[in-house]
């Protein structure tokens, strides 16, 4: 089993408490850490723009990939948000108990 870190920056603290809490109820993910705010500059439109943000970082299986950001997309405000998947080198135990917690099939 691969496992993969997915981050995305949300607008606020409630956004991403509610799609950490929305992929864990559906075993999408095994945890998410919310950080604290960000300050992000993007180009956007034609300009560049700054914004205070809320990083979200989850932990789920690679196969589980497509399903997460789906997910994300149908609760995230943004017109486009970035998800970026990254793989991730882990000890046996910490991929088992990924593997066990993340129990959604993709």
């Amino acid at each position: 089993m691969s496992a993969i870190s997915i981050d995305v920056t949300c607008p606020d603290e409630a956004t991403a408490r509610e799609i950490a809490d929305t992929l864990l109820g559906r075993h999408l993910v095994a945890c998410c850490q919310i950080g604290a705010p960000i300050e992000s500059r993007y180009w956007w439109n034609g300009a560049i723009e700054r914004a205070a943000e809320v990083p979200l970082v989850l932990k789920t299986r690679a196969d589980l990939f497509e399903s997460v950001a789906a997910a994300i997309r149908d609760l995230h405000p943004y017109e486009t948000p970035a998800i970026l998947g990254t793989p991730m080198l882990a000890d046996e135990a910490t991929l088992r108990w990924i593997a066990d917690a993340c129990i959604a099939s993709s």
